[in-house]
């Protein structure tokens, strides 16, 4: 990894989280004459409290990983889902999706966001021609003849294509004029680590409950009885979960997670994020592209929101790549421009899916209570169904992107 501070790039990624470094780490692999600036924005004088949350990797993401020679140091880190367990609390509603009646290995890998970072950021070191810089946000970006300028606390630079990766830079986007609409769903995400009284098996749950969804993801180690938790509650009752004793915690979330989840014994900690759905107008521009937060950002109750990230990162270097060998530079209007309109069905699907499954699970009315049961019911009775919509949550409905092997 090349420590100069050039004047002129091909790519500059603002933001080194996991999406901006994932695509940092699959364009330097793409094409080794590529110079990629990564540029890490968070501030090291204040550091935040670390991420405890976990990504449930799917098949598809799984794909991009391998192809990038990661997976083989990955997956021991990781724990897989063999199987996903759908319910309705207080309803006889419910669905059993196995991966092994889909012909798959697994539906797909859970991972705590850490151990993601650590294996991005090691990676990240072996190749010459990706440059990490640690700096502020751009205090400008501009517009130029030749590119998109950008003003850094180490100078001004010039970059064919920049990206804005990661939520934290929407308003960057808004003072290019970029608008967000946004969708508030007067929830927070409450994560956290459990131990389980039993072994997880490979068994994902996700619980609907009048409060909001929990979803219960397997971790690897410790006798497989280390889950992640994700909790969608109100932000009074998120606050009480976080100012309650642990053993009152405890005892709300086994109440709430009834005998088909097993049974909790303690959480390790207590992290809460507010749940928006916040989707960019723009995604493209000329030498200007959005990508992960920055380009969409939705409901966590499909857990889809890196790994559709991760499908838009491999399309997009796929025709970056395949426009180079013509002589295009990246940045040009018409090759992203071209991205977005083949990102824009995945992309579509995925955030409803997303928005429109907490609502219908939200709903107390006894016709929506009627309906969602009578889906539950049919949707573990229907083996086509199940595959379907197992398929669908393994990102193996969207197209693959063609990379270089």
């Amino acid at each position: 990894m090349s420590g100069a501070f050039n004047q002129h790039w091909h790519f500059a990624i603002v933001g080194a989280g996991l999406s901006g470094a994932c695509l940092a780490l699959l364009l330097a692999r793409e094409r080794s004459q590529w110079n990629i600036l990564l540029i890490d924005t968070q501030n090291p004088d204040s550091p935040t409290e670390p991420d405890h949350r976990s990504s449930a990797l799917s098949a598809s993401t799984v794909d991009v990983l391998q192809t990038m020679g990661l997976w083989s140091t990955l997956e021991a880190k990781t724990a897989a889902i063999t199987a996903i367990d759908v319910s309705d609390r207080g309803h006889a509603g419910s669905a059993s999706l196995n991966a092994a009646e889909q012909n798959l290995g697994a539906y797909g890998h859970v991972v705590e966001n850490a151990q993601l970072a650590s294996v991005f950021e090691q990676a990240l070191t072996e190749f010459p021609n990706i440059t990490c810089v640690k700096s502020p946000a751009p205090t400008a970006i501009k517009p130029r003849q030749a590119g998109m300028g950008l003003t850094l606390e180490q100078g001004d630079c010039l970059a064919d294509l920049v990206v804005l990766a990661g939520g934290e830079h929407r308003p960057l986007a808004e003072k290019l004029g970029i608008g967000y609409r946004t969708y508030d769903y007067q929830r927070v995400a409450l994560v956290a680590n459990l131990t389980m009284a039993e072994a997880h098996d490979g068994l994902a749950h996700e619980r609907f409950t009048g409060n909001g969804a929990i979803a219960l993801l397997p971790l690897p180690g410790e006798g497989e009885k280390r889950v992640s938790l994700v909790w969608t509650l109100s932000p009074e009752q998120a606050e009480e979960m976080q100012g309650a004793s642990a053993e009152d915690f405890i005892v709300s979330l086994n109440q709430q997670l009834g005998s088909r989840a097993g049974t909790a014994l303690e959480a390790d900690f207590c992290q809460c994020f507010p749940v928006k759905k916040i989707i960019a107008e723009e995604q493209v521009r000329s030498h200007l592209l959005l990508l992960g937060n920055a380009a969409h950002s939705m409901h966590p109750v499909a857990g889809q929101g890196f790994n559709l990230s991760v499908r838009d990162i491999a399309t997009l270097t796929e025709l970056l790549s395949k426009s180079y060998s013509e002589g295009i530079q990246p940045g040009d209007l018409s090759v992203l421009q071209g991205y977005a309109k083949l990102r824009k069905d995945d992309q579509g699907r995925t955030v409803a899916l997303s928005d429109k499954l907490p609502k219908l699970f939200g709903m107390d009315e006894p016709l929506a209570m009627a309906a969602r049961n009578i889906g539950l019911v049919t949707l573990d009775l229907l083996p086509p169904l199940r595959q379907g919509f197992a398929r669908f949550g393994a990102g193996l409905m969207a197209r693959r992107a063609q990379l270089r092997e």
